[in-house]
C-alpha cells in the first residue's frame, strides 16, 4: 500500500482548484485517486481466490491431478 502523502494530496487539491473544480468535486477526486489502488488490489485478489477454487474443484472431480 502507498505511504500516505499529505504535501502530495494537499498539491493535488491546489491543482484541482486551479483547474475550476469546486472544492468538494476536489477532495472527491483526491479520494477516489488514494482508494484506486486499494480496488485494484482487492480485485487481483480475489480474482487470485477464484482462480485457486477452481484448480480444487478440478483437483476434487478427477478433472486433473495434483
Amino acid at each position: 500500500m502507498p505511504e500516505y502523502s499529505y504535501a502530495a494530496e494537499r498539491a493535488d487539491f491546489q491543482s484541482l482548484l486551479s483547474m475550476g473544480f469546486s472544492e468538494i468535486e476536489a477532495a472527491q477526486l483526491v479520494h477516489m485517486k488514494d482508494h484506486v489502488t486499494e480496488q485494484t488490489e482487492y480485485r487481483e485478489i480475489l480474482q487470485e481466490s477464484r482462480r485457486l477454487d477452481f484448480i480444487r474443484w478440478l483437483i476434487d472431480h478427477d478433472r486433473i491431478r495434483s
